[in-house]
């Protein structure tokens, strides 16, 4: 099947946090999942190993318990160095891999799960209280709190944001690679 051309943009929870976003022609949003597997913790062609080449049939077993569809899109987007293809995921099952990914001891799945709860309830509360809805940076800078406070709970205020995403994603060191240190 042909790859589909789609818009793509970076999704920032926060500087350093971020995935890629693609909004197909429909205006469905997906994510792509290298990006989705390095916010949760994992090596980034963990997913790829997954849903594409068929690795761990134990993984794809428990995912599709959490009602994850391994429906992937191939897509093509334009940049700077000319079109770029990504595998994708639609929103739902990033939802539901977040969840896989809390079950599977992740604490970046944790923190970022948390975070995103933490954000809605506060603008069911605020709406509810009618009060102006948060701008998105503050939203950010509530995401950020939240996702800190749960990577480093003791001492979060005093790091900086590079020493939490070090905390919480696979690093760049030769012994870290891979997200040995995250398993």
């Amino acid at each position: 099947m042909e790859p589909i051309r789609a818009e793509r943009q970076t999704v920032r929870f926060f500087d350093g946090l971020e995935v890629d976003g693609y909004r197909m022609p429909n205006g469905e949003f997906r994510v792509g999942i290298t990006g989705a597997s390095r916010v949760l913790g994992y090596p980034d062609n963990w997913l790829y190993r997954i849903l594409i080449t068929g690795e761990s049939r134990k993984q794809n077993q428990a995912l599709q318990g959490l009602g994850f569809t391994q429906e992937t899109l191939k897509i093509v987007s334009e940049t700077i160095r000319g079109d770029r293809e990504a595998e994708t995921i639609s929103l739902r099952d990033f939802n539901r891999l977040i969840s896989y990914a809390v079950f599977d001891g992740k604490k970046a799945a944790l923190a970022l799960q948390l975070s995103l709860t933490e954000v809605a309830l506060n603008d069911f509360f605020v709406d509810a209280f009618g009060e102006p809805p948060l701008s998105i940076e503050e939203k950010r800078r509530l995401f950020y709190e939240a996702y800190a406070a749960t990577i480093s709970p003791e001492n979060w205020r005093e790091m900086d944001r590079e020493d939490i995403l070090r905390l919480a994603l696979p690093g760049d060191e030769p012994q870290l690679q891979d997200g040995i240190w995250n398993e």
